[in-house]
């Protein structure tokens, strides 16, 4: 039986501050706060809160 492929989330900035983060993979997600945006861990240990949209699939 062959292990299912994982699904991995990769940060899609629209701009900004967070432009140097753009490709990083997520290791983790945390909280949404009020205004909707996503505390989210990068693999490199970075924390930042973006949009959902700025969340890719791959």
């Amino acid at each position: 039986m062959r292990k299912s492929p994982e699904l991995k989330w990769v940060l899609r900035p629209a701009g900004g501050d967070l432009a140097e983060h753009a490709g990083k993979e997520i290791y983790a997600f945390g909280d949404t706060d009020p205004a909707g945006r996503v505390e989210v861990t990068l693999t490199d240990g970075t924390r930042v809160r973006v949009r959902r949209s700025e969340l890719i699939p791959c």
